[in-house]
C-alpha cells in the first residue's frame, strides 16, 4: 500500500467515527431536547404557568422547577433510547392522530400531559419546601430530581397493572400532587397570585380527570 492510499484509508476511517459520534450525539440532541424538554415545555405549560408565578419561596421554587425539568428530560431521553424500557414509546406529536383512545389518538397526549403536570408541580414544590426548610440546594436536587425520576419510571408500571389497581395508584399520584399544588402554590389566594394560576390549575385537575376516565 503507497503512502497516499494509508493516508486515504486513515482520512475515511476517521470522518467515519466522526460521523458515528456525530450519529450518537444527534440522537441524544433529539431525545434530550425535543422529546424531553420540548414536549415538556409545551403539554407541561399549565404547571410551568403556576410554578413560574408562585410568589412563596420563588428562588427555591425557580431551582426545583430547573431540576424538574432536567430530570424530566434525562429520563424521557434514556427511556426512548432504550437504556431503561417503560412503558409506550415516546412517540413524536405529530403521529399522533384525532381521537381519544385508550392508548392513541390525543388521548395520549392528554395522558402524557397529565402525568407531566402533576410530576412537574409535585416535584417542584416539594423541592422548594425542602430548600426552605433546611435542606439546601442539594436536598432540592435529590427530592425534586429523585422524584421526578421515580415518578416517570414508576407510572407506567402502574398503568400496566390490572385496572382497579393502576386506577388506585394513578389516582392517589394525582390527588397527593394537586394537593401541593394547591397548597404550596397558593392558586386559589387570589390576594398574592395571578388569577390565571386558578385557571391553570384547573387544567391540570382537567388532564388529570380525563385520563383516570379514559379507564373507567
Amino acid at each position: 500500500m503507497s503512502p497516499q492510499d494509508e493516508s486515504y484509508w486513515q482520512n475515511t476511517n476517521q470522518r467515519r467515527r466522526f460521523d458515528e459520534r456525530r450519529g450518537r450525539l444527534d440522537v441524544w440532541l433529539d431525545a434530550l431536547i425535543y422529546f424531553g424538554l420540548g414536549q415538556q415545555l409545551l403539554l407541561a405549560l399549565p404547571s410551568l404557568w403556576i410554578v413560574f408565578q408562585t410568589l412563596r419561596t420563588p428562588v427555591a421554587v425557580s431551582t426545583a422547577a430547573i431540576v424538574s425539568l432536567a430530570a424530566t428530560s434525562l429520563t424521557i431521553a434514556v427511556s426512548r433510547l432504550g437504556l431503561v424500557s417503560v412503558g409506550p414509546p415516546w412517540t413524536r406529536i405529530e403521529e399522533n392522530s384525532l381521537g381519544l383512545g385508550r392508548d392513541a389518538g390525543y388521548g395520549f397526549l392528554v395522558r402524557r400531559a397529565a402525568v407531566l403536570n402533576a410530576t412537574l408541580g409535585l416535584s417542584t414544590f416539594a423541592g422548594a419546601f425542602v430548600d426552605a426548610n433546611g435542606g439546601g440546594l442539594l436536598g432540592s436536587i435529590v427530592v425534586s430530581g429523585g422524584l421526578t425520576a421515580g415518578a416517570l419510571l414508576a407510572l407506567p408500571t402502574a398503568r400496566a397493572a390490572p385496572r382497579a389497581q393502576s386506577l388506585a395508584v394513578r389516582a392517589g399520584y394525582y390527588a397527593v400532587a394537586l394537593a401541593t399544588i394547591a397548597l404550596y402554590g397558593q392558586v386559589f389566594d387570589l390576594s398574592i397570585g395571578a388569577p390565571s394560576a386558578a385557571f391553570a390549575f384547573g387544567l391540570v385537575c382537567l388532564f388529570a380527570g380525563l385520563d383516570l376516565w379514559m379507564d373507567r
